[in-house]
């Protein structure tokens, strides 16, 4: 049955590209937004709308693609969940499943709890990540430090301890105020004032008061 199902999806997109369509949603994608729809509750959940019937690059809600057929047609380049959507539960690791995803927004879902997940680390071409006014626990995986193409970080207003890893400085925003994080500042993002880092447990250096190690 996958793969007939997988079949019938690249024939809708050859038929789409014929016609001059939109690109039909890439089976692979598809088959991890389901996985992500069935981590928060199936058919019956918040994802109530992604049905594996119609593109998920044109009909699925908060769901975005490359619609351009001469890069990556069909290929899921952005999830943006709707603040106060209400979403619940751990962020899935089939997020770091999506290959081309370039903006992820979960924002202000205030019962999305546990880790930032390490399959993140995956997302290389990621530019845009909000994950703020949540309940996310643990540290900033090291991982997001690495991803060369991110642009746009905001984790302010959640659950997050320990230190901060450092970051490429390409970042042209970065936001972590509200946290429990420690240590010292890296350097890089010292361009981002006071505001960035304000109501933390115990996170030093420039734009904060200077580091007092014994």
């Amino acid at each position: 049955m996958k793969t007939l199902t997988t079949f019938i999806l690249i024939l809708l997109h050859v038929a789409n590209a014929d016609t001059g369509g939109d690109p039909f949603c890439n089976a692979e994608d598809q088959a991890v937004l389901l996985k992500i729809q069935d981590h928060f509750g199936g058919q019956d959940g918040r994802l109530s709308g992604w049905d594996p019937s119609l593109n998920c690059c044109t009909d699925w809600n908060f769901v975005g693609c490359d619609l351009d057929y001469d890069s990556h047609p069909g290929r899921v380049t952005s999830i943006t969940v709707s603040r106060n959507w209400g979403l619940s539960g751990p962020l899935p690791i089939e997020l770091g499943h999506l290959p081309f995803l370039n903006t992820l927004s979960f924002a202000a879902q205030p019962n999305i709890t546990g880790p930032i997940p390490q399959s993140f680390g995956n997302l290389k071409y990621l530019q845009v990540l909000d994950l703020d006014s949540n309940q996310i626990t643990g540290p900033i995986p090291v991982v997001l430090g690495r991803l060369k193409s991110l642009l746009q970080v905001n984790l302010s207003d959640n659950r997050l301890f320990g230190v901060i890893p450092n970051f490429s400085d390409k970042l042209t925003s970065f936001d972590v105020s509200s946290n429990s994080l420690c240590g010292a500042i890296p350097t890089v993002l010292n361009k981002f004032g006071l505001n960035a880092f304000k109501n933390n447990k115990c996170l030093c250096g420039a734009p904060l008061p200077t580091c007092k190690f014994n």
